[in-house]
């Protein structure tokens, strides 16, 4: 419990005999001294130098009781509290004056994001912030600007001007912002210390608009099976035709119950005939890290072989074979649009496999939702405690992974290029 005093000293009378009226801090026993602005002579005080002028007596009550607000504040942090930062935080000025630009602090997390590997995360918000900025029509834009009566202008403007020709709707624009606009308040806010920099939540004040649902992503399990019987195209070149590599990832994902590309790109546990990871998408997410473990099967492990990493760095040698996740993942989208003309569709993406997984294990398999919500490795806010507690089995993973399998039926050559 932090007290508060005005006091005044004798050995510390000035040579024209007045006195300056200091605030005397006490705190865990330890005291510090506040000088004022005020000073008094002896009229102002008793003999034993108590302040008597009622002037001074309501300034510095005023003060004092400026000072108790700030720790009020401070709660039950104020016990942990050494003197001197009880001090800083009493003396600390209202920040008036403190502004950041929400564009340059944006793009600064979008760099953050690409050098982490994050390119789907960093291009999201920055499509975001460069719609903001052609609507704003400048490049820096305050984050004073960013109220309720902005982002229904910026919403109805994105809604009539991009959201045909980007594919982004309205949503994702403003879901990306307040993503950015919450960071930033977790940045420079600390409101245990009284300090709230950036004090407006315009976004629990509108109606966000809705997120448009997803287009449905995977194949029908005829389409899968014609897929998986594709016959390769002769290439001179070992590994490097993309309707051939395109088939041979979509199938390894696939079999490996949707393994995102990163994480094919990225995993480094392979034993025991068992392919362990902490899925890259969610693990910040997780207590557990994302961890899952997939059982490769027999039909899959021609393909585990054709690409696995021969100095043992990482499971699969995508690393020496593209520069990036960018490079290994265009090879692979490139490759999937002729494989979308072979098996007679319009468009297929590599997140479809993990799709048409899930799709093919409950309506066709048989397999609950509970499970293929399991193998999918999602994140579950009404099981996170509940989870903590038990401990993970793999095998109905591993049986649900077998019936899709067997419906699915993929035989290729282990020597195929």
């Amino acid at each position: 419990m932090a007290t508060f005093k005005a006091e005044v000293y004798a050995h510390q009378k000035k040579l024209d005999g007045t006195y300056n009226i200091k605030i005397r801090v006490t705190h865990c026993k330890m005291k510090r001294y506040l000088a004022t602005v005020w000073y008094v002579t002896k009229d102002d005080l008793t003999r034993s130098l108590k302040i008597k002028n009622q002037k001074y007596v309501d300034l510095t009550e005023a003060l004092i009781r400026s000072y108790r607000a700030k720790c009020d504040l401070l709660g039950e942090r104020l016990k942990s509290m050494t003197v001197d930062e009880v001090v800083a935080c009493i003396q600390r000025e209202p920040e008036e004056s403190w502004d950041l630009d929400i564009v340059a602090y944006a793009r600064d997390h979008v760099r953050r994001l690409q050098e982490a590997g994050h390119a789907g995360n960093a291009k999201t918000y920055s499509v975001a912030i460069n719609s903001l900025v052609r609507f704003m029509g400048r490049e820096r834009v305050s984050i004073r600007e960013v109220n309720v009566r902005m982002l229904e202008r910026w919403a109805a403007w994105i809604a009539s001007q991009e959201g045909v020709t980007t594919g982004f709707a309205p949503h994702n624009y403003l879901s990306s912002l307040r993503a950015i606009h919450n960071r930033a308040k977790r940045e420079f806010n600390d409101e245990d210390a009284g300090i709230i920099r950036i004090p407006n939540s315009p976004f629990s004040h509108i109606d966000m608009p809705k997120q448009p649902v997803p287009e449905k992503r995977a194949l029908s399990l005829e389409k899968m099976r014609e897929l998986a019987h594709l016959a390769y195209i002769d290439s001179p070149y070992p590994n490097t035709n993309r309707f051939n590599f395109a088939i041979d990832m979509f199938l390894l994902s696939f079999g490996l119950v949707g393994m995102n590309e990163v994480d094919l790109y990225e995993c480094k546990d392979c034993k025991d005939g068992r392919i362990t990871y902490e899925r890259r998408k969610t693990k910040e997410r997780r207590a557990d890290r994302a961890r899952i473990s997939i059982k490769i099967q027999p039909e899959i492990m021609p393909l585990v072989e054709k690409y696995r990493d021969p100095t043992g760095e990482h499971v699969f040698k995508f690393q020496k074979m593209y520069s990036s996740i960018d490079t290994f993942s265009t090879a692979i989208n490139k490759g999937l649009d002729k494989v979308a003309k072979a098996i007679g569709l319009d468009k297929l993406d590599f997140y479809s496999a993990r799709h048409t997984w899930a799709t093919i294990a409950q309506n066709d398999a048989g397999i609950d939702k509970w499970t293929v919500h399991t193998a999918l490795n999602h994140v579950d806010d009404s099981t996170r405690v509940t989870d903590i507690y038990i401990r993970k089995s793999w095998e109905p993973i591993d049986n649900a992974n077998r019936k899709v399998l067997n419906l699915v039926n993929i035989d290729r050559e282990p020597t195929s290029k």
